[in-house]
């Protein structure tokens, strides 16, 4: 069997959803300081390009101050030279891509399930009603779920 899967830190939604909103735009929502005039950023900024390999994922995961973790029983951080390879798929209006889990992984969630795991929303879920009262929140929320949906997806 592979590595677990590969998961973040709980507080790390934010960072890791404005990094995958980079990677899928061309702009730095990283780095950008949004306001109620201006709650997205709008210029191309290559600061953070899709990741090549899993190193470069890595470098920009810890640029943006997000913490990669393993979804084991002990949380062990995910280190640079770990072996794991990247792929990066982006679809566009014209293409579906569709995303298979990979087997252990689906396997093993199915595993602890049936043992009577319960399924954890992130905590940014509870925050959502009062966040969607202004533009900046409503773009924290936004850049929360992509982040999650990317992690997540099949997972």
């Amino acid at each position: 069997m592979g590595h677990p899967k590969m998961t973040i830190g709980p507080n790390d939604y934010p960072q890791w959803g404005k990094l995958v909103k980079s990677w899928a735009t061309g702009r730095n929502y990283v780095d950008y300081q949004g306001s109620e005039e201006n709650p997205v950023p709008t210029a191309p900024d290559n600061k953070f390009q899709k990741p090549r390999s899993f190193e470069e994922f890595w470098d920009q995961c810890q640029w943006a101050q997000v913490d990669l973790f393993f979804d084991d029983a002990n949380n062990t951080p995910v280190r640079r030279d770990v072996g794991i390879g990247l792929i990066v798929l982006q679809g566009d209006s014209d293409v579906f891509v569709l995303r298979l889990p990979p087997q252990e992984i689906l396997l093993e969630h199915e595993a602890r399930f049936l043992k009577g795991s319960t399924y954890q929303l992130p905590d940014f879920y509870a925050k959502i009603p009062e966040l969607m009262t202004t533009k900046v929140g409503r773009m924290t929320i936004h850049a929360e779920r992509v982040g999650e949906y990317t992690l997540n997806t099949c997972g």
